[in-house]
Formats: structure tokens, C-alpha cells, sequence
């Protein structure tokens, strides 16, 4: 492998660790993700994804594969319950 190449892939690895992604669906063999910062739309194949995730998941790539963030997850839903509990206070 050329230098040019190696450093476009580790960029690119980089990249991918970045990623804040939600499962939004399952088509055939793909998970079809969004990334939560741009919005883009990310088909990632089933066997890269940690099995047992579900529509909602917030995922992470990590070690070659796509795992579930569960402290970002823990978060988010930290951070809706709270929301909802202010509205039903008003």
C-alpha cells in the first residue's frame, strides 16, 4: 500500500469514529442510518453492526465495527425524559 493510500484510509477511519449515527430502518441486508450532526443518510451492511440493535439505537464505529453508544443513548433519553417533564409541569 502507498503512503497516499494508507493516509486516506486512516483518515477516512478517523472519520467514521466521529460519526454520531441512529439506526433509523433495516432494508434487506443493510442497516439505513442518519448521522444525528448532518443529517446524511448511511447504508451500513448488518454483518458491520453489533447484532441486537433496534431502530433508535445510537451507534458508533469502533474497532472495525459499528457498535451501540450506550452513554450517548443513556444521554439523549436522560435528555427527552427531562424535556417531557417539563412540558407535563406547565
Amino acid at each position: 500500500m502507498k503512503v497516499g493510500e494508507y493516509i486516506k484510509e486512516i483518515i477516512e477511519r478517523l472519520k467514521q469514529m466521529e460519526e454520531e449515527l441512529v439506526i433509523d430502518r433495516y432494508e434487506g441486508n443493510f442497516a439505513i442510518c442518519e448521522n444525528r450532526k448532518t443529517g446524511k443518510i448511511k447504508q451500513i451492511p448488518k454483518e458491520h453492526i453489533q447484532q441486537g440493535l433496534k431502530e433508535g439505537s445510537i451507534i458508533k464505529f469502533e474497532n472495525g465495527k459499528y457498535v451501540q453508544d450506550k452513554e450517548k443513548q443513556e444521554a439523549i433519553e436522560k435528555n427527552i425524559k427531562e424535556k417531557m417533564n417539563k412540558i407535563w409541569e406547565e
